[in-house]
């Protein structure tokens, strides 16, 4: 049945094409000058007419010539643009307009008197638009005006294939006596009328006549009937659903046989047409003088023969005075040559367009814009018609557009120095946050004093990692952001994200979990600084929109493709207030929020999301979203990776069962799941309460863990009853999402030694388990940094560092104390200060900042390099800097390596390690 339907639909397209090809034959000009029509009053950048066949799109008419004629069209095409007609849609245009930048365009439907769709009438604009209800409807009348158009062409053809047949003709053919009845009528009179043939022939023909009409068909009649031709008369005729239709006559009478021969030919079509003509005539005339848009038509000379309003009023002239005077007239002599040429070009074309200067009346100069075409009036005169834009302020506007790029162009160039400026003042105490805390994690110091000092340095590592990627945002279009490959623990990238949302986590009392399969590997290869810092993003986003609850990221293995190759997939999930269907494309673009009361309520510049998009993008990947408002989000990302899967060597074999005492069901299913990996039976309990409970009836455990937080008794009074039960307790693993100084107290009050801080990580977790049996407490274990390069230096050298600021200054004197014990350190404050110890130290190695006062980094090295003879010194960047090239144009101005801020211990010394070796 579909295979009939497409059959039909495609002869009505071939068949109905072929008519309209004839149609735009005779009325090209006339679809020119309802496109310009269009233009004229919409002021749509571009407006075409198309025509379809099966395959094509041919457009007919258009206000832009440059335009292909030609385009290929899809069957799919058709069906939805019928549908869409069907459906009182408007269409989308069937070709594209690739030399405008379109920022708006739509379509009407063309169609026949079977309502099939054959064409469309589409507009284009290179601004934001809506249709107004003037626009809608004035398209709608250009829309139906075509599909008369159509109309009419289908109706003449019909009657011109059938004029042949009798039987088959449009026309109503016949024979009526002289007494006025019809004797023999073809099966038009039916058609026409509706009465049967049977009914027309056994009455009088008068009886069917309009009241109105009757006395002149009777007068006509006797007329024939003295043997008169009668052509041409018209009367009404009553269809037998009471319709009129009116019906022109040419009849030839028969004498002999006493017999008329008549035609009859339903006008009633033309007589509308006619109303109609005269209509659109009317509204062609107040179109013309109402329009705002300058209108006039010329003689083929140049001579003025009407003007429009608004071209009375921007040249200054009256009606009078245009119909008087010529292109010659408005235009200098100097430039009379170019009329000359346009007058050439319009007959030769039929169309020409471009600028010209004109003289108002007032002497004032103006720049107009015209678009002409030839038309012919009614009695066939050919006429120049002119559209004329005034663009005299465009030109001024173009102008100043200029100026304004020049001083965009300069403008650039200051924020450009502008970022550079901010990145350096940004990294320097950048440079002394993560350098001293580095030096401090080398001291001794206990566990909590430990994590809070890796919690800073992973903050100003990751704060840098987000300076990097926001400098960076205005880069991305150019695609020169890379991801920098190696080897990495998932646990401790995702428990390092977590330290640093840890405070605000705690602050509004969340769980946090990390759920990690079990499958899953312990590495993978990939930039362990990005991939930190999308969850860092990701966890700042769940836990700015989550008041109550948990936020989990959880890792899992999706396919294991062998050889170590595995595609995994990464996800944040949260408790909070979820987000609207309707949102959930939209938060993606940069800058944006769910809506702007979230914006104003929780802050943020709504890059977060963005960012982490395009860092995923470099992996062939794309963050996703799972959310119901009210309900919380879960965001994901699947990405393939390299992997390599390593045990946890903790031997566990003294610890048999576990109690779990949490009031949070995902985190007892987490801690379960690590403890049974372990071949531990695990016992668990949601309340202090039940925890008590459970050890009075004499079940052994080797081991509690216990959870803070929890309603009713919180874990610290849970272990205080414990122990008043049973004074041989088991060993009492404390967790809490923090721990602070009360919960120390309360720990050393009950001799509870181990404690770990959520979100438990599996291997911290094994390590802590691990000592339990043999009745180590955990003590706080110095770190101990593998100095790569002290014990190279077996004899003192001499070291330059030049810095301005005194805090970056220390750290590196220090660092390098360090690095190489024996070294003289010999420290300058500006770049004068750094020549003037070159001249007098001799360095071996000199360690420059690039942005001092009095004397930068960069005319320092000049100066040193203009002093050396026999040997150059090697003298390292050190730079706070962003911008893409600095490190090229510091090789470039003479010095040897670079080195970014903020510095990093292990960085320096292989910097000094590569450039002074072993001596």
């Amino acid at each position: 049945m579909m295979k009939k339907i497409q059959k039909t639909y495609s002869a009505n397209i071939k068949d109905t094409t072929y008519k309209l090809g004839i149609l735009q034959n005779k009325y090209g000009e006339a679809f020119d000058f309802l496109i310009y029509s269009i233009i004229s009053i919409t002021d749509f950048a571009l407006c075409t007419i198309t025509l379809f066949n099966e395959t094509k799109t041919y457009i007919i008419a258009s206000n832009d010539d440059s335009l292909k004629k030609i385009w290929p069209l899809s069957a799919s095409y058709l069906s939805k643009a019928q549908s869409l007609f069907e459906q009182q849609k408007q269409l989308c245009p069937a070709h594209k307009a690739n030399h405008l930048e379109v920022k708006f365009s739509t379509a009407f439907a063309i169609t026949d008197s079977n309502n099939i769709v054959l064409g469309s009438i589409n507009v284009f604009d290179t601004k934001e638009r809506v249709l107004t209800a003037e626009d809608n409807l004035y398209l709608n009348k250009a829309v139906d005006q075509v599909n008369r158009w159509i109309k009419i062409k289908e109706k003449e053809q019909r009657l011109t294939n059938q004029d042949y047949l009798f039987e088959f003709s449009d026309d109503l053919l016949g024979v009526f006596s002289l007494e006025g009845k019809f004797i023999k009528i073809n099966p038009a009179f039916t058609k026409t009328l509706g009465w049967s043939a049977k009914e027309l022939t056994e009455s009088d023909f008068i009886d069917f006549v309009h009241p109105d009409d009757r006395s002149e068909t009777l007068e006509t009649l006797a007329a024939i009937i003295k043997g008169e031709f009668s052509h041409n008369f018209t009367n009404r005729y009553f269809t037998k659903t009471n319709e009129i239709k009116w019906i022109e006559w040419t009849s030839s009478p028969d004498l002999d046989s006493n017999q008329v021969y008549t035609i009859g030919r339903d006008v009633s079509e033309y007589v509308e047409k006619e109303k109609l003509l005269m209509q659109s005539e009317l509204k062609f005339r107040n179109v013309f003088e109402n329009i705002s848009g300058i209108l006039s038509v010329l003689d083929l000379h140049g001579n003025f023969i009407d003007v429009n309003k608004a071209g009375l009023i921007a040249s200054g002239f009256s009606k009078e005075e245009m119909q008087n005077s010529s292109l010659f007239d408005l235009i200098e002599p100097e430039r009379h040559s170019r009329i000359t040429l346009f007058l050439k070009e319009i007959k030769k074309h039929g169309k020409a367009s471009g600028e010209m200067s004109i003289l108002k009346k007032d002497g004032e100069q103006a720049i107009w814009y015209f678009m002409s075409v030839l038309e012919e009036d009614s009695d066939g005169n050919k006429q120049i018609f002119s559209n004329v834009i005034d663009i005299t302020e465009r030109k001024r506007m173009n102008d100043e557009l200029k100026k304004a790029k020049e001083d965009a162009e300069e403008a650039y160039l200051a924020k450009s120095e502008f970022v550079a400026n901010m990145s350096h003042e940004i990294r320097t105490p950048l440079n002394g946050i993560i350098g001293f805390t580095e030096l401090a994690l080398g001291t001794n110091l206990d566990e909590t004093q430990k994590q809070y000092l890796e919690i800073i340095n992973q903050s100003g590592i990751s704060l840098y990692s987000i300076i990097n990627d926001i400098l960076d945002f205005s880069k991305m279009e150019k695609n020169k952001m890379k991801l920098d490959i190696d080897k990495v623990d998932i646990e401790e990238v995702i428990s390092e994200a977590f330290n640093i949302v840890s405070y605000s986590v705690n602050k509004k009392g969340l769980e946090m979990l990390i759920d990690i399969e079990h499958n899953a590997p312990r590495f993978i290869w990939a930039d362990g600084m990005r991939l930190k810092q999308i969850f860092v993003n990701l966890l700042g986003n769940a836990l700015k929109f989550t008041e109550k609850g948990e936020i989990k990221v959880y890792v899992k293995v999706l396919e294991d493709y062998g050889e170590g190759k595995m595609r995994m997939r990464f996800g944040v999930r949260d408790t909070g207030i979820g987000i609207h269907i309707d949102k959930q494309k939209e938060i993606f673009n940069a800058f944006c929020q769910e809506d702007a009361s979230i914006t104003k309520r929780f802050g943020g510049t709504g890059l977060g999301l963005t960012i982490s998009n395009k860092l995923l993008e470099l992996a062939d990947s794309t963050l996703q979203l799972e959310s119901e408002q009210g309900k919380g989000s879960h965001f994901f990302f699947d990405i393939n990776f390299n992997t390599e899967k390593e045990e946890f060597e903790m031997a566990l074999e003294g610890i048999k069962t576990v109690l779990i005492v949490d009031d949070n069901d995902n985190n007892r299913m987490i801690l379960r799941r690590m403890l049974e990996i372990k071949g531990i039976v695990v016992t668990e309990v949601d309340s202090g309460l039940k925890a008590l409970l459970t050890m009075m009836e004499h079940k052994q455990f080797d081991v509690i863990i216990m959870d803070y937080h929890m309603p009713v008794m919180d874990g610290i009074e849970t272990i205080r009853k414990i122990k008043e039960l049973n004074k041989n307790s088991p060993f009492i693993v404390l967790y809490s999402s923090s721990d602070d100084e009360t919960l120390q107290e309360a720990c050393v009050e009950l001799e509870v030694d181990n404690r770990l801080v959520k979100p438990i990580r599996m291997n911290l977790m094994y390590k802590v388990l691990s000592k339990l049996k043999n009745d180590k407490k955990v003590q706080s274990v110095a770190i101990e940094h593998k100095e790569n390069d002290s014990e190279d230096s077996t004899h003192s050298v001499k070291i330059l560092v030049a810095e301005d600021n005194s805090i970056n200054m220390y750290l590196t004197k220090t660092y390098l104390q360090e690095i190489v014990p024996n070294a003289k350190i010999i420290e300058a404050c500006n770049g004068h200060e750094a020549v003037a110890q070159y001249k007098k130290e001799s360095p071996d190695l000199i360690f420059m900042d690039i942005r001092m006062p009095e004397l930068n980094g960069i005319e320092a090295t000049k100066i040193i390099r203009s002093l050396e003879r026999d040997i150059e010194i090697p003298i390292i960047a050190l730079t706070a800097g962003s911008l893409p090239g600095e490190k090229e144009r510091c090789v470039q101005e003479g010095m040897n390596d670079f080195l970014a801020k903020p510095l990093l211990k292990l960085t320096l010394a292989n910097m000094v390690k590569k450039w002074i070796g072993k001596e």
